[in-house]
Parts: C-alpha cells; sequence; structure tokens
C-alpha cells in the first residue's frame, strides 16, 4: 500500500524577465511590484478553491490548505503539509483532484490578470 505525503505546487509569473528587461530599472520594478501582487492574490484564490473542494472529514486537511514557505518574488507556494494530503489528491472517492482542479480554474484568470497588467504598459 502506498504512503501519502504532503502536497505543494509552485505558481511563477512566467516570462516577466524578457518584459522587464525592455522596460529598465525603473519600469521593471514597477511591474515586478504590480505582478507579485497579482501573483499574491491568484495563489490566495487557488487555495481557497482548493479548501472549498477537499475532503473534510476532520477538517484538518481544509485548515492545511495554505501558502506554504517565504515568498519568493513572482513565485508562491500552495499546499497542505497534512502526511496523507497527496493519497487525498490522487484517491479519494468523490473529492479525488481538489488541487489540480483549483489549479486548472484559476489558471487562465492568473493567466488574464498578467497580460492585462503587461498591456497597461503599452497604453
Amino acid at each position: 500500500m502506498a504512503k501519502g505525503g504532503s502536497v505543494k505546487y509552485t505558481i511563477t509569473a512566467k516570462g516577466a524577465a524578457e518584459v522587464m528587461k525592455a522596460l529598465g530599472a525603473e519600469g521593471a520594478k514597477a511591474l515586478e511590484d504590480r505582478l507579485d501582487l497579482i501573483v499574491e492574490a491568484n495563489a490566495v484564490k487557488i487555495a481557497n478553491e482548493a479548501k472549498e473542494n477537499a475532503p473534510e472529514r476532520d477538517r484538518f486537511l481544509k485548515r492545511s490548505i495554505k501558502l506554504y514557505g517565504k515568498p519568493v518574488r513572482l513565485e508562491r507556494t500552495i499546499g497542505s503539509n497534512m502526511p496523507y494530503a497527496q493519497r487525498q489528491e490522487y484517491e479519494h472517492k468523490s473529492k479525488r483532484g481538489y488541487f489540480r482542479k483549483a489549479l486548472w480554474s484559476g489558471r487562465e484568470p492568473f493567466r488574464s490578470a498578467i497580460q492585462n497588467e503587461i498591456k497597461k504598459l503599452g497604453r
């Protein structure tokens, strides 16, 4: 029987380095600050959706889903430190994929928010 483990996913804004290089130091810093806020906000939304979708037998799993570690610029890690989180993610009868579904549904809004912020530079 396979043992479960914690689950962690990293959300990253990719491709921003090229845009920031073209903006120069001051413009890049301002854009990076705004994009970092977008990454944070979307990571929180995805974590909250994963909480809503997670199995809730004793609520320990739901309460453990959050942002982990020290925030890295343009990157956040969400997950659960519960030892059975991975097993629940892949094997639960009715709530399987609670993290993956949250990541998938949050993907397009996250991309759109970043694209909209970059498009503002062209105005």
